[in-house]
C-alpha cells in the first residue's frame, strides 16, 4: 500500500486502467491493420473500400492485401 498525502492507494486500483489501456490499443492496432491498410490499398487502386475491408475481416488481412495487388487498378 502506499500513503500519499494520508490517503492509503492500494496497488490493485491500477489493474482496471491498465486492463482498458490493453483494450484500448489492441482495438487501435486491430482498426490499423484490418481496416486501415485494407482501406488505404482499396482507395490507392480506385476498388471499393467497404468491400475489401468486409473481406478482410472474413478471410486473412494478408490474403486481402495480396489479392489487391494481384488485382490492380481498376480502370
Amino acid at each position: 500500500m502506499i500513503v500519499f498525502a494520508g490517503i492509503v492507494i492500494d496497488p490493485k486500483i491500477w489493474e482496471i486502467p491498465l486492463q482498458l489501456l490493453v483494450f484500448v490499443t489492441v482495438l487501435f492496432l486491430f482498426y490499423e491493420l484490418y481496416i486501415g491498410i485494407t482501406r488505404s490499398m482499396a482507395i490507392k487502386r480506385n476498388r471499393d473500400p467497404l468491400a475489401w475491408v468486409l473481406l478482410s475481416l472474413f478471410i486473412s488481412p494478408l490474403l486481402t492485401w495480396i489479392l489487391l495487388l494481384i488485382a490492380g487498378d481498376k480502370k
